[in-house]
C-alpha cells in the first residue's frame, strides 16, 4: 500500500478492500473526512479508470495562459527552433565560467 501524506491530504493507494480497512483503523485513531476519488491534487488533473491512473496538467497550462493574456495565441507544435545545426563545442570563444 501507498500512503502519501500533504500538509492535511492523506492519500491511498493499493486494493479498495485494503484501502477501506486502512481507513477504518485510521478513523479510530483521528478525526478524518473521506473525501472520495481524487480529481485534482497540487496543480494536477487526475482521472482513474480500470487498474489505470491519468495525470494532466492542463488546468493549469491554461491558468498559466489566461494570467499572462496568452489564452487565445494560436499553439504550436514545437514552441523552439527546429533548423539548428549542430555545433562543436570545442570551437570558439573561451567564457569566463566565473561571470556565471
Amino acid at each position: 500500500m501507498n500512503v502519501l501524506l500533504y500538509v492535511d491530504d492523506l492519500i491511498l493507494t493499493d486494493d479498495e478492500k485494503l484501502i477501506r480497512s486502512c481507513k477504518e483503523d485510521l478513523a479510530r485513531e483521528f478525526e478524518m473526512k473521506d473525501m472520495g476519488l481524487m480529481y485534482y491534487f497540487l496543480g494536477f488533473e487526475l482521472w482513474q479508470g480500470d487498474g489505470e491512473l491519468y495525470v494532466s496538467q492542463g488546468k493549469y497550462a491554461n491558468e498559466i495562459l489566461k494570467t499572462f493574456c496568452m489564452e487565445s495565441r494560436k499553439p504550436m507544435e514545437t514552441p523552439l527552433v527546429t533548423s539548428w545545426g549542430k555545433e562543436d563545442a570545442n570551437v570558439g570563444e573561451e567564457v569566463e565560467v566565473t561571470i556565471y
